[in-house]
């Protein structure tokens, strides 16, 4: 990991808050106030994976919330109100994930959470207890599209929720993808401890077959979070003569599993959600292992549109240590947009905003495009129900080749329709 990415461990909020290591600032009162008093600093909490097994996704997180947040500031705040981010660890674990949420809470006082870990589910139950708007690009769990947790809003489409006694997955047109590149026999991979993981395999693997005629090979969905040994799953991809592997994990894993089966003398087109960011650019054993793969991408970086242009240039302004050129974590711009989302909910709960406010407001927003930066809309509103998926998604796939990542397919968006899983 090149030195540049070794972050400043000092962050100053927008409010002039700092905090120091991983540890949070902010008040010492016993509760967050329920409204915010005109021209108020309104505290936001924002909660990550900076250690542990997940923090290799992550790298330089928290920056990319305060980042937004620096630049709503300098625009004026939201309704005369300054904005101050009190970030936290978690440690990528679920019980920590907890703790620090309360703490958040309970503590620092702060309005609203953004948390963006894979270990969001653990905290829900408390989160919708005390009533708190929490905003993230959900990654981990189903409950940010069901019952009863209409106080958590995600950047996306919350494709995790079940609706109607079905899963819905938006993979046909990435399988299509892979069948093009000579895929039919496909292995599956995800940690057991995380259900998006579990799902993202199992749903890929279920589209393959039915929508590309790829069979499954292997499908294992029991990884330790973080595991790097992958001796005994290369033999078994080996031995059931896989040509494709898919993997939801991060970066280290991918890294550490796809050296291994290229070592392993496995001949298998690779696709990975993870691994398309500057920790990996900036590491040469990292791009020697991931040589040749595929990797999805919901926003173009490499010909970005205006607004995401944008956020690219804020995160190069109030970052020193993210230069142009250089690609996001999805700790990154995932805490970005995520902190979008918890602006726009403020700016609707009005010049006094309540957390009643805050979230009654901003379940009847069903447009919402973080100002641009998403290619579709996602929708606030019809919580709980089919409504809030769209018909159809699309992605980019980038292909890691020499030392860029390249468009795939000729920089065409691949897109999938809304499907149900059996």
């Amino acid at each position: 990991m090149s030195s540049r990415w070794i972050r400043r461990w000092a962050v100053f909020a927008g409010a002039g808050c700092l905090a120091m290591g991983l540890s949070a600032c902010g008040s010492s009162s016993a509760a967050a106030p329920p409204r915010a008093g005109s021209g108020s600093v309104i505290k936001i909490g924002l909660v990550l994976p900076l250690t542990g097994v997940a923090a290799s996704s992550w790298v330089g997180g928290q920056y990319g919330a305060l980042a937004r947040i620096d630049a709503q500031n300098a625009a004026g705040g939201v309704n005369g109100h300054k904005l101050q981010l009190i970030v936290k660890d978690d440690a990528s674990s679920p019980t920590e994930n907890t703790t620090v949420s309360q703490d958040l809470v309970e503590t620092d006082g702060v309005f609203g959470v953004i948390n963006f870990s894979p270990f969001t589910f653990a905290a829900a139950p408390y989160l919708h207890s005390a009533g708190v708007p929490v905003t993230g690009y959900a990654i981990d769990g189903p409950e940010w599209g069901e019952q009863p947790y209409t106080n958590m809003f995600d950047v996306s489409p919350p494709t995790l929720a079940e609706f109607g006694g079905h899963y819905y997955y938006y993979d046909s047109g990435v399988v299509k993808f892979l069948r093009s590149l000579g895929v039919t026999r496909l292995a599956g991979l995800g940690y057991g401890i995380s259900p998006s993981a579990t799902r993202a395999a199992e749903q890929l693997l279920q589209a393959a077959q039915r929508d590309a005629h790829i069979a499954t090979c292997y499908n294992n969905t029991s990884v330790p979070f973080g595991a790097t040994d992958f001796t005994a799953t290369v033999l078994s991809i080996k031995s059931a003569h896989c040509n494709g592997v898919n993997a939801a994990f991060v970066d280290n894993s991918d890294v550490a599993l796809s050296s291994e089966l290229k070592q392993g003398g496995v001949h298998a087109v690779q696709y990975y959600y993870e691994g398309y960011d500057q920790q990996v650019k900036d590491s040469p054993a990292s791009m020697a292992a991931l040589e040749g793969d595929y990797f999805p991408i919901s926003f173009n970086f490499i010909r970005p549109n205006r607004p995401t242009a944008t956020m690219l240039a804020n995160l190069e302004r109030y970052d020193p240590s993210f230069h142009a050129g250089d690609i996001p974590s999805l700790g990154m711009y995932g805490s970005y947009l995520a902190a979008d989302l918890m602006i726009k909910g403020l700016e609707l709960a009005g010049k006094n905003p309540t957390r009643q406010a805050f979230i009654s407001n901003l379940r009847k927003d069903c447009n919402y495009t973080a100002g641009g930066i998403l290619s579709s809309p996602t929708s606030m509103c019809h919580f709980a129900t089919l409504n809030m998926l769209p018909k159809k998604e699309c992605t980019y796939i980038v292909q890691l080749k020499g030392n860029n990542f390249v468009l795939a397919d000729g920089g065409k968006l691949i897109c999938s329709i809304r499907q149900a899983q059996t």
